[in-house]
């Protein structure tokens, strides 16, 4: 059987002495003291399970003072009092210091082995209950740690996750290349002023490490939606596709070519000797004199504001007509170009404007299907609203100030400034740091962007984060 240290504490050496050999003969193992002093000196040096000390002991300290001692220098020992003279009130002191049981001499060594085996089974069960709670404790701290490594993995797994993503919206849209990043570089860096705001409408704002790399996850994927646009729209830098412009150049000489035909026969019909002019002759003259209509066509395919007089010279190419190989008369340009080549602004068309328009509702699709963790919640929210406007005229669901979560509010002047000073969009030449900051000023009066993020954008010089990778930066 398991063996418990015993002491017995006890001035009188005979008893002290029977009491050893008695406990020793039943596997004990067991040690006397004649003081309470030299039992305090045993106790420091090896701990005890069970102390049996004397009540009285004549020339030192008394049972209870020793048992006071014992509880401060190891409290894990129990103590059973024994005396001679025992009273109801020695009893209760005795209890009440802490002693776990109290025997009257003279006793049997069946009452003494009766209160030992007691006095060992609760301190057996206290011992294991340690145990217990000792291993308890270990396995929590391994289980946190297991979980705090599983966070790491999944952090890392979000972090590969957003970066995939992010690549595959550049490998669709390959002009706007970095946008992502240096929107969220933008935001957090306006997030971070907004923390660092003390007064004002930010003062009581103050966005924690979590929701920081919330707004920056957001803001990273923010555009991913990109990835269910049409790529001819999404990457159209003209009015007309090039396929379709180069079949209306194609139409155009051939209806020279038709037209050269026609003056020839006429001219041989009609003409006298000596007038014969070869095809290639007739052929420069009509190109010469088309070629007007091919600079209307290519101005009015840019993506520019058009000016009055080319809207009013479109007309003229509405009339445009070839024959077609099955021998009909078909126009040069169909309704569908021409309506393309009327966009008063931009290159798009209303329903490719709507398409592209769309890729945020895909964003919030795609990113709502994504369990992410509490802290990181509001994610597809934030990147859903970063195109609504204070006013409710933004898109996609025409949300007005206060329904617009205030990252959306920040992420939306990053987005517009880096849309207006990126210098590798097809579509659009690059706006200088100081034209593209008066830009978003004219959007705040004009109640679309929010007024205090964007004087905090300027006042905390957040727009500097972006000036490695714009033009005319002050």
């Amino acid at each position: 059987m398991e063996t418990y240290r015993v002491l017995i504490v006890d001035d009188e050496p005979e008893f002290r002495d029977l009491l050893v050999e008695a406990l020793e003969s039943m596997g004990y193992q067991v040690e006397g003291a004649e003081s309470a002093e030299t039992a305090l000196t045993k106790i420091q040096d090896r701990h005890y399970s069970i102390v049996f000390t004397d009540l009285n002991m004549p020339g030192g300290l008394s049972g209870l003072e020793l048992l006071r001692e014992i509880q401060t220098l190891d409290p894990k020992t129990f103590c059973i009092l024994m005396t001679g003279y025992a009273t109801t009130e020695a009893a209760i002191q005795a209890l009440k210091r802490g002693a776990y049981d109290f025997i009257q001499k003279p006793f049997k060594l069946a009452e003494l082995e009766a209160s030992l085996t007691r006095a060992l089974g609760h301190y057996r069960s206290l011992r294991e209950n340690e145990s217990y709670q000792s291993r308890l404790e270990e396995m929590v701290q391994e289980r946190t740690q297991e979980i705090l490594g599983l966070n790491e993995d999944i952090e890392r797994l979000f972090d590969g996750f957003v970066k995939a993503s992010v690549m595959a919206i550049e490998a669709r849209d390959p002009s706007t290349s970095g946008h992502s990043a240096r929107v969220a570089d933008l935001t957090v860096g306006l997030a971070e002023a907004v923390n660092a705001t003390p007064n004002g409408i930010f003062g009581s704002l103050h966005f924690n490490d979590k929701q920081i790399k919330e707004i920056r996850y957001a803001s990273l994927l923010h555009d991913f939606g990109k990835v269910g646009v049409r790529e001819q729209v999404l990457v159209k830098a003209r009015k007309l596709q090039p396929d379709r412009l180069e079949r209306i150049l194609q139409r155009l000489y051939q209806r020279d070519m038709e037209i050269a035909h026609i003056l020839m026969e006429r001219i041989r019909k009609e003409g006298g000797p000596g007038t014969n002019p070869s095809l290639e002759a007739l052929m420069a003259e009509r190109q010469r004199e088309s070629s007007h209509l091919v600079d209307l066509i290519l101005r009015c395919n840019e993506p520019q504001v058009l000016p009055k007089e080319v809207v009013e010279a479109m007309d003229d190419l509405e009339e445009l007509q070839f024959s077609h190989w099955s021998g009909q008369r078909e126009r040069v340009l169909e309704p569908e170009d021409i309506a393309a080549l009327r966009i008063p602004k931009g290159s798009l068309s209303g329903a490719e404007r709507d398409e592209i328009n769309n890729h945020v509702t895909h964003t919030f699709r795609f990113l709502s299907q994504i369990p992410w963790t509490g802290p990181l919640a509001a994610l597809p929210e934030i990147a859903y609203a970063h195109h609504e406007r204070l006013n409710g005229k933004g898109y996609p669901r025409g949300l007005k100030a206060d329904q617009i979560p205030v990252q959306s509010k920040l992420m939306a002047i990053s987005d517009v400034y880096d849309a207006l000073v990126a210098s590798d969009r097809p579509y659009k030449v690059a706006v200088t740091v100081p034209q593209s900051l008066e830009i978003l000023e004219n959007e705040v009066k004009s109640g679309l962007l929010d007024g205090d993020a964007f004087r905090l954008f300027v006042e905390a010089k957040v727009y500097t984060l972006a000036i490695p990778k714009v033009k005319g930066a002050p």
